[in-house]
């Protein structure tokens, strides 16, 4: 079985060089917006990694500087595309392909200006680049000083191709079969694990296997990793490793599980029920109390208020707007239908994951955005005949809370 995810490069071939600050700190102090970041646990608080995570998870525009004890990388992301890289020796790249330096401090741009050479095949010098920072994300992975920095901002423009950040670190951490990246990442395996916010489009694009989708749809965000790995049939060490590299991508948020303790000094249960004597006189006076003067009050509005006062709306109606559900199942393979059929329509489609009733989740491909259920339901026959899927009977579902935020899915 294997869980490897499926990497692309985006961009052209680089047309231009752009003159840049030979001092990549310079280049990283000049973003907006700093917060900065630093730990100095040991390897069992693994804070750094799920704060990286987190903020590719965001899919924001930024920094990141990770230091540790053998280096440090300097990634400026936007959109989850690495564009720059420092920190790593460009020269080390030459030597691995076997070619002439051209100068460049930023390790990405090494590769493109290669290429733009004639030097090397792009798509192998972005893989060679690639290889030389998975080794250095590795390194600050499992070094017990390991820091991080970040920044939040829009790095500059590139012409040429780009690397995945989700796609570099899914594979570092599937592809170490002994397992020390995945224990860096996820050491505690009683983490309940849930899915981020920007779950399917993190998740979508790495395709993974079937295997893998498996695996993920138990994530419910009520069990906890070592739950997860318990309940699956596959190898602990895989689960454990897939389940570390979607936490390190920020696909999925561990959360500490409540654990009630053998030495927490809780109140005897007799002392209990002699305070709650106490206090019951007590509370039921100032209830009372507290009943009669409302009393009084609506006595006192009823005869001295206006006899044409309209009525008070004392609720606010709801956040919610209603949507047809095209599509829906509850098995690995359909959850990959759902997620095939929103990407090729991210305008009017969206996957909304919904509970099966035995803690198993299913998921539903939703078209449309209505103010009410009789708008929903008269909108059927509008669905394009493209979308509908044979002997399904769509059906109006009302949306609320983060549903109204899923992409895709244009106003009515």
């Amino acid at each position: 079985m294997s869980f490897s995810c499926v990497s692309s490069l985006s961009g052209s071939s680089i047309r231009g060089r752009k003159t840049r600050d030979d001092q990549g700190s310079r280049l990283f102090g000049s973003f907006t917006t700093h917060c900065r970041i630093q730990y100095s646990e040991s390897m069992s608080e693994p804070h750094e990694i799920w704060q990286l995570g987190q903020w590719i998870g965001r899919l924001e525009g930024g920094a990141a500087r990770l230091g540790w004890a053998g280096g440090e990388l300097i990634l400026r992301v936007h959109k989850g595309r690495i564009r720059f890289v420092e920190g790593v020796d460009t020269a080390e790249l030459c030597r691995l392909l076997k070619c002439e330096t051209m100068g460049s401090i930023d390790l990405l741009e090494e590769a493109r200006l290669l290429a733009a050479k004639g030097q090397v095949a792009e798509i192998h010098a972005m893989g060679a680049a690639k290889e030389l920072l998975q080794e250095n994300l590795r390194g600050w992975l499992l070094d017990t000083e390991r820091e991080i920095e970040v920044v939040e901002g829009v790095p500059d423009e590139v012409l040429g191709a780009t690397v995945s950040i989700t796609h570099s670190l899914v594979e570092l951490v599937l592809s170490d079969t002994s397992g020390a990246a995945a224990e860096a990442i996820l050491p505690d395996l009683d983490m309940v694990l849930g899915r981020s916010s920007n779950f399917l489009d993190l998740y979508a694009p790495l395709r993974l296997s079937e295997e893998a989708d498996l695996i993920v749809s138990k994530i419910t965000g009520e069990r906890t990793a070592r739950e997860v790995i318990d309940r699956s049939s596959h190898d602990q060490g895989e689960v454990h490793r897939l389940l570390a590299a979607l936490t390190a991508t920020g696909i999925l948020e561990p959360e500490q599980a409540l654990h009630l303790g053998a030495d927490m000094d809780l109140l005897p249960a007799d002392e209990e029920e002699k305070q709650s004597r106490r206090r019951l006189p007590v509370l039921w006076i100032a209830g009372a109390a507290a009943a009669l003067i409302i009393a009084l009050a609506v006595i006192v509005y009823v005869m001295t208020g206006p006899a044409d006062t309209a009525p008070v709306e004392l609720v606010a109606a709801p956040n919610v707007e209603w949507g047809l559900v095209i599509d829906m199942g509850c098995e690995p393979q359909d959850l990959q239908r759902v997620l095939r059929k929103a990407q090729e329509n991210p305008k009017i489609l969206r996957p909304v994951a919904a509970d099966s009733g035995d803690g198993e989740p299913c998921w539903r491909l939703v078209w449309g955005r209505f103010a009410s259920q009789g708008a929903a339901e008269a909108a059927v026959q509008d669905i394009p005949a493209e979308l509908r899927r044979r002997g399904f009977d769509p059906h109006p579902i009302e949306l609320a809370g983060d549903e109204l935020n899923s992409p895709g899915a244009t106003s009515d």
